[in-house]
């Protein structure tokens, strides 16, 4: 082929030639490109990974680990180049690695893709050197053309869990703390309950004087270190003593000891402690103050055997339930000392009472005598001699009640119990009362229904209920009035009712009306003590029954209480509706 088509076939062959070599290097550069950025991709993922707190591990089809990045170097202890090849069983308790495997191969079955492995059960993890750690852990898979890839993120949750068990020990101590106020049984709280969670064992050295300690000890320890422990409970410290715990209490600053050697034993224990303590064998200490309403009041030195020392976390944790146990102590104290006040108040009250009642009873008895003697005598003598005789029996009254109220606040309110018939008890009350209500123009009267059944009481402590009661009620009862006392039986109770036509009680103090000393603000004929209510609710409720009050003002009031009848009566608390 020659001439001009020879001459056009070369160009066009030579065209072809010049495409080919430009695709060529196109598609090298694409492949180039493409290589580049999957190359760096591939870094950010590698970076990404490596510098991930939570451990990130990828295993092959055999769970042989393939990737190991820095933070599972980080959470188990092993390094990338020691780790991969193996099997992920060393991650794994020895107890949970048949059952992983199992699971794992159920998993690489199914057609999940991803599922968090602790749905079922607390997941652990296993670190080089042997030791446990609660986990929390997810786990993906990646199926591919030569097997499938599975990744495990997981995470150490030791800090977690020991967050939320230093939760549930504090919320368990102040529990513990809060069933009694004396101060001796809190102080036994105090050295028992930091075991095991703060340590293994406790002294509590408590500031007495200047010159003085008292020293109590832990009652939860291991019985191995019972017999050291008394031993050391068993000597007190000196204001002059070598213990570190004079220290604290001095400086009120907290003290951490990280060994009792020999050697700290030479400069800091009591002669008398060194045998005990070395018994003990080498431990640590933490001796923190008690600073109770600004004063340090002593030194709890909680004693941790082994190798176990005492770190920031710890420290922070026993300061936490320290003043928690300051506090209680704090209320403990200021308890005791109302306990104390009110015996005191006690021994005043009979004191005051027994010598009232002697020049109370001549008076009364001189007015007796005056009031037999007196018969034609000035109208002003007559009013002189009644005078004598109500004050009297107002100061002997007013003498019992207090009385009442003490013995009602020890809850040592004597009851004479015996069956007695309700509508004589009632009728008891009215006929004390007759003449006063006859006086001031005011009808008294009962409503009685047949076959009330007995109750089991103190028949006088009942019938100075509705003593008190009725005498309310009189008083502020109008003239041309009427107070009406009532029974009921309902329920296996028996009710009581004492209504009047008075004012009434505002809504606002009908909760107020059983307080100790609370007056009404309407005008009543003579003014009590206030205890009047107080009185008759504790003897109520030392029955087991219930007092309370409806009223509507301005148009009068009813106070009911009930008792129980029969074997019912024996019970401490109220048995049914009692309304």
């Amino acid at each position: 082929m020659t001439g001009p088509i020879a001459g056009y076939a070369a160009v066009v062959l030579f065209t072809l030639l010049v495409v080919q070599q430009w695709y060529l290097r196109s598609r090298l550069k694409e492949q180039r490109r493409i290589q580049l950025e999957l190359r760096t991709s591939e870094r950010k993922f590698s970076g990404i990974l490596s510098i991930a707190a939570d451990a990130i591990i990828t295993v092959d089809s055999t769970f042989r680990i393939v990737h190991f990045n820095r933070g599972a170097e980080e959470t188990f202890g092993w390094s990338a180049s020691d780790a991969i090849g193996r099997h992920l069983a060393i991650m794994l308790p020895p107890r949970f690695r048949e059952s992983h495997d199992k699971s794992m191969e159920m998993f690489s079955r199914s057609s999940a893709t991803a599922r968090r492995m602790a749905d079922r059960r607390e997941i652990f993890g296993q670190r080089a050197d042997g030791t446990e750690f609660p986990a929390e852990a997810s786990i993906s898979k990646l199926v591919e053309a030569d097997g499938i890839l599975f990744t495990v993120v997981l995470r150490d949750i030791t800090r977690q869990k020991n967050v939320e068990a230093d939760d549930r020990f504090l919320a368990a101590a102040a529990t513990e703390f809060a069933r009694n106020l004396a101060v001796d049984a809190t102080l036994q709280e105090i050295v028992d309950l930091p075991i095991p969670r703060l340590g293994d064992c406790c002294l509590l050295d408590v500031v007495v004087s200047q010159t003085q300690f008292m020293r109590m000890v832990s009652t939860r320890q291991h019985a191995d270190l019972s017999a050291p422990l008394a031993q050391l409970g068993a000597l007190t410290l000196s204001a002059d003593s070598p213990s570190p715990a004079i220290d604290v209490i001095r400086r009120n600053r907290t003290t951490v000891i990280d060994e009792v050697n020999d050697e700290w034993l030479d400069g800091n224990a009591d002669l008398e402690a060194i045998a005990p303590y070395r018994m003990l064998g080498n431990h640590a200490q933490l001796i923190l103050p008690l600073h109770v309403a600004g004063e340090t009041i002593g030194a709890l030195t909680i004693l941790r055997t082994g190798t176990r020392p005492f770190d920031s976390e710890t420290q922070a944790l026993a300061e936490k339930y320290l003043r928690s146990a300051v506090a209680t102590l704090a209320n403990a104290k200021l308890y005791e000392t109302a306990r104390r006040a009110n015996r005191a108040r006690d021994e005043v009250l009979g004191v005051v009472s027994h010598d009232l009642r002697n020049p109370i009873n001549a008076i009364a008895m001189c007015a007796k005598a005056l009031a037999s003697e007196h018969e034609a005598g000035t109208a002003t003598n007559g009013e002189m001699l009644h005078t004598i005789q109500e004050s009297a029996a107002w100061m002997n009254r007013l003498i019992g009640d207090l009385l009442d109220v003490a013995s009602i606040d020890r809850g040592h309110l004597a009851l004479e119990r015996q069956s007695q018939d309700a509508s004589k008890l009632v009728q008891q009350a009215l006929h004390m009362f007759a003449m006063d209500a006859a006086a001031h123009g005011i009808t008294l009267t009962e409503r009685i229904p047949p076959n009330v059944p007995p109750i089991n009481v103190d028949g006088a402590r009942i019938v100075q209920v509705l003593g008190n009661l009725v005498r309310n009620a009189l008083n502020f009862t109008p003239r041309g009035g009427t107070v009406v006392v009532s029974i009921e039986s309902r329920n296996e109770f028996v009710f009581f009712s004492v209504s009047d036509t008075g004012p009434g009680i505002s809504a606002e103090n009908l909760p107020r009306i059983f307080e100790r000393y609370w007056q009404s603000s309407h005008a009543a004929r003579t003014r009590g003590s206030g205890l009047g209510l107080s009185i008759a609710k504790g003897i109520v409720e030392a029955h087991g029954g219930r007092i309370w009050a409806e009223s509507v003002e301005l148009k009068g009031s009813e106070f009911l209480f009930s008792i129980p009848v029969g074997a019912l009566a024996s019970r401490a608390g109220v048995v049914g509706d009692t309304r």
